[in-house]
This record gives C-alpha cells, structure tokens and sequence, in this order.
C-alpha cells in the first residue's frame, strides 16, 4: 500500500504516524511525508518537520517530499505524478476545521485518489468502525476496505445500510420496510443478497461485525448512527448518493459527513485498499 501523509506544522503530534503502524502489520506499506512550504516559510523548517517524523517511522520504508505553493495544488499535482492508494490528512481534534482545511477536504475526497482519510485526534484505538454499505451498486471496494481496516486495527465493524425515504422499487416484494432484519435477509432481493455478500466479506477475514438497517435520509442516518454508536472511523464511499430513485437524494453526500461527524472519516473510490 502506497500511503502519503500530508504534514503541517502546527501540530506537535502526528497521529497518523501509530495509525499506519498498525497497518503494517497487515500491508505492505511504502510511506511518503509530504511537507509543503507556504509563502514565508523558510525551507529549513519543512526540512526539520520531515526529519523529526521520519525518525518515528524506522521500521517502514520512507521517503519525504517538500514542495511549495498552495496546498490543494500540490497535493493533486502530486497525486498525478504518483500512484497513491491512500492519502491520510490530520484535521483538527475533533473540532470543525479551519477554512483552509475545508478546502483540501473538498477538494482532495472528490480528486484522483483512490481513498482518502481525513483522520481526527489522537486515535491510539480504534475500537469500532462504521461500514456504510450504500447499496447494491458499486460499493464492493468500501465494504472490502472497510473490512481491511478492521482487519489491521482489531476492530470490530457495523455494516450500516441506509433505504432512503419511501420504499423504492429494489424492495419490491416486502410487505412492509418495518420488518425486522432477520425477515429482510431471507428474502431475495437485490438489498438483502448485498447486505448477505457484505456480511462474508467481513467474514472471510474474521472481522467481528453486525448489520444495522434504517430508514431516511443518508447523511441524517449516518451522522446519527455515528453519534449514538461511538465509533472511532467512519468508512463511506466517494459517490453522488446512496440511492437514484429520487432527485432529493442526489446531492454530493460525502464532505457533509466529513463535516458533520467528529471522528476520522475514510472515502473510498474505486479502488479497495488492498
């Protein structure tokens, strides 16, 4: 795994150092720092930033990269150059971000990395992780590198899938939405024969888990699934909704959830992890 970390210097602590050092135990991993100098700043000081980190990283190959400019340029122009699998920025802990982050997240969770982590506070554990499903169509490479992440970081993973509204016509055949888990995973729907593959991914790596049904709004669902089951990562896909059968619930879903939870958020493209 190609990871790139994007460093600043106002933080003392980078929690995103322990983070990838308990993915090595699981990935291969191959780690860049990437420092980036703005107007004023000496180059020494990106110099000592990158070698103060580096030292915390002897056990993984590193190699550190300073650049100058404007954040979200270097950062694309960066990503073109190089094949990343992850990129992993620190925001603050856990307080919304500054305007200047707002728009590296804006930014960067819709480019051309195939997964970003916008990871927040010190996240010695992390103990439980929120798997948004998204659906039947082309979500396999959150629900796998959702199941990754637990694998690596011992967690245990909530498989959450989201109906949104009324019910649309993939629940063709249910009587009522209101029936119970259990009942909606013996029919043979296309939800339920998803919700069945995402639950043998989880299991095929021995990821402890369970799945969780509502119905609602996406962003609403999650942010208050996220707030009431203290979860430490929150694992969604990089798409323009969650469902098409209705115009209302087209809109972007990804930075609101970036915004509105106060935990570490992984966006996952088209591309899983491993």
């Amino acid at each position: 795994m190609n990871i790139l970390i994007y460093l600043d210097r106002e933080r003392k602590v980078y929690a995103a150092i322990p983070f990838v050092r308990r993915l090595v135990k699981t990935f291969p991993v191959a780690l860049t720092l990437l420092y980036i100098l703005s107007e004023g700043e000496e180059q020494e000081l990106g110099e000592t930033i990158l070698a103060q980190v580096s030292e915390q990283c002897k056990e993984i190959a590193v190699k550190t990269l300073l650049r100058w400019g404007d954040p979200v340029g270097v950062l694309l122009s960066e990503a073109r150059q190089e094949k990343y699998d992850l990129l992993i920025i620190q925001s603050n802990d856990k307080k919304r971000a500054t305007r200047r982050f707002e728009s590296i997240e804006r930014i960067v969770s819709q480019s051309i990395y195939p997964a970003v982590l916008i990871l927040r506070g010190n996240p010695r554990t992390v103990k439980r992780i929120l798997i948004c499903t998204g659906g039947p169509d082309g979500h396999d490479k959150v629900i796998e590198s959702g199941a990754d992440m637990a694998l690596a970081l011992d967690s245990k993973a909530t498989l959450l899938h989201v109906a949104a509204g009324a019910v649309p016509s993939m629940y063709t055949g249910l009587p009522a939405f209101e029936e119970s888990l259990e009942d909606l995973l013996k029919t043979d729907t296309s939800v339920s024969r998803h919700l069945r593959a995402s639950a043998e991914v989880l299991d095929a790596r021995h990821v402890g888990g369970e799945l969780e049904l509502r119905r609602g709004i996406p962003i609403n669902e999650i942010v208050r699934e996220v707030r009431l089951g203290e979860y430490d990562l929150v694992v969604i896909g990089r798409s323009r909704a969650f469902s098409s059968w209705k115009e209302i619930f087209m809109s972007d879903i990804t930075q609101p959830i970036i915004n509105q939870v106060a935990v570490s958020v992984l966006v996952v493209g088209e591309k899983a992890l491993h």
